[in-house]
């Protein structure tokens, strides 16, 4: 079954004791294959980014694909 961008947009993001990290913003495609590479995450306020393992650019948290263990009614990160 395909999901669709619009779909998942939205959607919490939680950590392996799903507690909510924030919501997904956006998509990050590898130009030339057109796979996703990475998740653009908004997350919660009182989460200081600098002490998350991911970069942080232009106001999101960008999420490497390999961290992502399922998508299902929330997006559920391996840690």
């Amino acid at each position: 079954m395909a999901i669709f961008a619009r779909e998942i947009i939205g959607r919490d993001v939680v950590d392996s004791h799903l507690e909510r990290l924030g919501e997904l913003r956006d998509l990050v495609f590898d130009s030339p294959t057109g796979t996703i590479i990475a998740l653009k995450v908004a997350i919660e306020a009182d989460i200081d980014p600098s002490k998350l393992p991911w970069e942080l650019a232009d106001g999101f948290v960008q999420i490497p694909i390999d961290d992502i263990s399922r998508v299902a009614a929330k997006i559920h990160l391996k840690r």
